[in-house]
């Protein structure tokens, strides 16, 4: 009689195991092996994990704490300092730059007509003036290299150049090579001489004092922020000159005389600073809406290609990849199978399935600010208008992004697509113009975000309408060669696709073409046993084939 044994597997790299945590320590023995307590309890402690070995096994954490995991925590981490570097730096400090913005300077005063001056206060006024007309002493201050008047923008003298005038200069600054003017008219010395009384009419009265007064010329359209930012350097610099000037007035020797003879209303503010807007921004939204409406549709346009490269049917690349062509016979239910389409069809197929939805997210996003209250249009263009500009930026979006799925995958482009969505928006000068701005950011101009928003304040406002057509252009660069690319690209992806998919077809031909031929093979080998067996004739078969006597031995 034989008794069953129990026998456990040791492995060889170990000569002994820990108890397991289920086993009692006090009855486990081994075979022919007594231990004392003692020397069990010391190999227990010695055994028996520690803290650091056993925490994995109560806790999911440390499991899901793998390589991985850390890389996407550097990842992500990276992400976050890129965000917030670009969308603070680009507006951080823009104060200490506004020294870069041009402003034309242009004295057209020819100087003081004393005709109707009494002739007592002639000399106090050539005394006071240095024989200089009022707008060459302000022109001084302002052009003087060591003033500090010099420094807060980047002034431009144009008053010796010839060919300039009024409006020669305004044309200068709404076709955006300058940002603003500074003009001081013909009469600004005769103005200041309105204060004093005069030879025909006497005393001056508030009636005919006529202000001294400088023109201060800007494009709102062109940059809100900016202007507003430059327009209240350039006026506080203007009350400082002011201010100047009248503390040298009423120090200077002729202090009592000045008082008593010009009129009251001359020192509230000797020299007035005016502003003449152009292309006024009478919404601030819509000015806000100019670089909003297009992070937007940005989004919009993600949406839409990945949805159309994750979830639109691509077995249309298949079908008639397998067909013979047109002589096809037609199969048993009457129907002609469909002919196999150009991989270029396709591609172009989608794109447009692509457009349908950016006209359709344009229409949302136009629609809001035409119906809100009190919106804007420039003179020369139209609801309309605008509606194309929009949806044609929207087909350079598209055209991008279909670029960043061919190369980065349907599942992976859309994290450097918000990337570069955040850059577009902070370096296409949308909220504060490139000119007090870090250099970096200016490498917005090369994308077609910088654009798209210039030629909406266009629309709007009317601002640097004649870049207009450089806008178009950009856009459409962006549209065309990232098109191409990826027309390229996809048109050999889906050639690729259906050469594999014949290669397949061919080898699962061929397959069972075997399959068939291996099952005939063994029909035929199981009718020849079964004769053999019957008739008694398998010594000449055994002779013959050995595999045939070994098959029938397995068997």
């Amino acid at each position: 009689m034989t008794t069953q044994q129990d026998f456990t597997v040791v492995p060889l790299d170990k000569e002994k195991q820990a108890p397991t945590e289920y086993q009692d320590d006090s009855t486990s023995t081994s075979p022919g092996n007594v231990l004392d307590n003692d020397t069990s309890n010391d190999d227990d402690k010695a055994q028996r994990p520690t803290l650091r070995e056993a925490f994995p096994r109560f806790l999911v954490l440390p499991h899901l704490l793998s390589k991985n995991a850390w890389i996407l925590f550097v990842a992500t981490s990276v992400v976050m300092i890129i965000y917030t570097w670009l969308y603070l730096g680009s507006l951080w400090s823009p104060l200490t730059r506004v020294q870069n913005v041009e402003i034309v300077f242009y004295n057209a005063d020819k100087g003081f007509d004393y005709s109707t001056t009494p002739q007592q206060l002639v000399p106090l006024f050539q005394g006071i003036t240095r024989n200089s007309s009022l707008g060459t002493i302000v022109e001084s201050q302002i052009m003087d290299p060591a003033g500090t008047l010099n420094h807060v923008v980047n002034w431009v003298d144009k008053t010796q150049e010839e060919g300039w005038d009024y409006d020669s200069l305004v044309d200068y600054v709404d076709k955006g090579k300058s940002w603003g003017l500074l003009y001081i008219p013909a009469n600004f010395s005769n103005n200041f001489l309105s204060f004093a009384p005069s030879t025909t009419s006497g005393p001056a009265t508030a009636a005919s004092a006529k202000p001294v007064a400088m023109e201060y010329v800007f494009d709102q359209g062109r940059s809100y922020a900016t202007h507003s930012i430059v327009e209240k350097y350039v006026s506080k610099s203007m009350e400082a000159l002011s201010r100047g000037f009248e503390n040298n007035l009423l120090t200077s020797p002729a202090n009592q005389t000045l008082l008593q003879v010009m009129h009251p209303t001359f020192w509230t503010q000797s020299i007035r600073f005016t502003e003449t807007v152009m292309h006024p921004v009478l919404v601030y939204g819509q000015n806000f809406a100019t670089y909003v409406v297009f992070i937007v549709l940005w989004i919009g346009s993600m949406l839409a290609v990945y949805s159309i490269c994750k979830f639109l049917p691509n077995t249309i690349e298949t079908v008639g990849v397998l067909t013979l062509g047109p002589d096809e016979p037609v199969p048993a239910g009457g129907k002609k199978p469909l002919p196999k389409f150009p991989a270029i069809r396709i591609v172009l197929a989608r794109h447009t399935v692509s457009m349908m939805f950016s006209l359709l997210h344009t229409v949302f996003i136009w629609m809001v600010p035409q119906v809100l209250h009190g919106h804007q249009m420039a003179e020369n263009f139209s609801g309309g208008y605008a509606f194309a500009f929009i949806w044609f930026t929207g087909w350079s979006f598209i055209s991008m992004q279909f670029l960043l799925a061919h190369l980065l995958g349907v599942d992976g482009f859309q994290i450097p697509a918000t990337m570069l969505m955040i850059l577009m928006f902070t370096a296409s000068g949308g909220v504060l113009d490139w000119i007090i701005m870090p250099g970096f950011f200016r490498v917005g101009k090369a994308f077609p975000f910088s654009y798209a928003v210039r030629g909406l304040r266009t629309i709007y406002f009317g601002s640097l309408e004649n870049k207009m057509w450089i806008n178009w252009l950009a856009i459409f660069g962006w549209i065309a060669l990232p098109g191409l690319i990826t027309l390229v690209m996809a048109r050999s992806e889906i050639r690729q696709r259906r050469e594999n998919m014949r290669r397949t077809a061919t080898v699962s031909t061929e397959t069972s073409k075997y399959t068939h031929n291996s099952a005939e093979n063994i029909v035929d080998y199981q009718k020849e046993r079964k004769n053999v067996l019957e008739t008694g004739a398998g010594s000449n078969l055994v002779l013959a084939g050995g595999e045939h006597k070994a098959r029938w031995r397995d068997d």
